[in-house]
């Protein structure tokens, strides 16, 4: 009996989980159970709660964007996808898919709320978003040039299609549609609002009538009377005291009004009165000059420096004529008051001859 309790002190010396009691071995189910778990409740902690349960998610508030793309200008459907892309948080501002948004070191505002659809480009990061300009409805009543219309297009926010291609050209709208009404190789001339502009040509000479005035050419170059010194003068048929402008600009070389009311050839005469016209003359800076004949009354003294378009005169019906017209031709300056002419065309119409009827583009300064 002594050695069966000798072995069992060696066993439970040996970490035996065994319970001895009045000679008989019991299991220790306490550790058991221990073992069965596999695991231990480490001291302090509650083996009955679960940790998992007081566990928060992890969830950050996404960044402020400020200029995600760097500083420019966005459309603002380019700037919400870039802002979903990065994960970042807009300005609230910035809600208008349509409209195009500065953005300059973080601060948002707002350019323009565009008319048209607000145009990027999803497949470039560079920033040069613009909003589509709207087409105009054509406003040319008669005849533009482009870079006329194109400044009034800009008043009015939208965009002709024919330009900047033909800015040069006459545009006008047969039908309410945009179109070229004359091509002009030299480019055009904008006249005053109200007046149709037209093609410029090579010549520095306008006709000398009020702006928008239509006259009629009654003798040209070699035509009827006018051979010799005049061959290259024009006659242009008006009501008495009708405005005379300057062709051109220049200084005013001389005056003379040698008829005066009540004489035999301030209205009308024949050859008798061939040295009795009024006439007014411009000297022009390459020397040569202008000639105003048949005047009634003259508005300007010699040495008078005048721009064209200038009032220099009242037409009449003095000296040698057989009705109320103004003669002007270009002259050299031979010493006297009547030279030998020399050619020169007006830039409203490169040709003007008997029969021709022009429109005066003479409008500045205005009338």
């Amino acid at each position: 009996m002594k050695g069966l309790w000798v072995v069992l002190l060696v066993l439970a010396g040996c970490g035996s989980d065994v319970e001895v009691i009045g000679g008989t071995e019991k299991p220790n189910i306490q550790a058991d159970a221990s073992q069965t778990n596999g695991s231990t409740p480490d001291a302090g902690t509650d083996a009955t709660t679960n940790p998992e349960a007081d566990a928060s998610p992890d969830v950050s508030t996404p960044a402020q964007c400020g200029c995600p793309l760097g500083d420019g200008p966005y459309c603002g459907a380019r700037a919400q996808t870039v802002a979903q892309e990065v994960g970042c948080t807009l300005d609230p501002s910035v809600s208008d898919e349509n409209a195009l948004y500065g953005c300059e070191e973080g601060a948002w505002s707002t350019l323009d709320d565009c008319a048209g659809e607000c145009l990027w480009d999803a497949e470039s990061a560079q920033l040069d978003d613009i909003c589509e300009i709207p087409e105009c409805d054509c406003f040319v009543q008669v005849a533009w040039c482009g870079t006329g219309a194109g400044k009034k297009a800009e008043t009015l926010g939208c965009k002709i299609p024919l330009l900047p291609k033909n800015n040069g050209d006459i545009l006008y709208c047969p039908g309410g549609e945009w179109a070229v009404k004359e091509p002009c190789a030299k480019g055009c001339v904008e006249a005053a609002e109200g007046t149709p502009d037209f093609c410029r040509t090579e010549s520095q000479y306008l006709l000398p009538f009020k702006c928008n005035a239509s006259v009629r050419c009654s003798n040209g170059n070699n035509t009827g009377s006018h051979s010799g010194k005049d061959e290259y003068a024009y006659d242009f048929p008006a009501p008495l005291n009708s405005t005379v402008k300057a062709m051109r600009g220049g200084t005013v070389f001389r005056v003379r009004i040698v008829s005066r009311p009540g004489s035999s050839c301030y209205n009308s005469g024949g050859s008798a009165c061939a040295n009795y016209a009024n006439t007014v003359e411009i000297k022009h800076p390459d020397g040569t000059i202008g000639l105003y004949m048949h005047i009634n009354s003259a508005s300007v003294s010699v040495g008078q420096t005048v721009k064209q378009g200038d009032v220099i005169a009242k037409s009449g019906n003095t000296g040698w004529s057989t009705g109320p017209h103004l003669h002007v031709q270009v002259q050299s300056n031979c010493g006297s008051w009547w030279c030998q002419s020399t050619p020169f065309r007006f830039g409203e119409k490169n040709s003007i001859a008997a029969g021709t009827t022009v429109v005066s583009k003479n409008c500045q300064p205005p009338n």
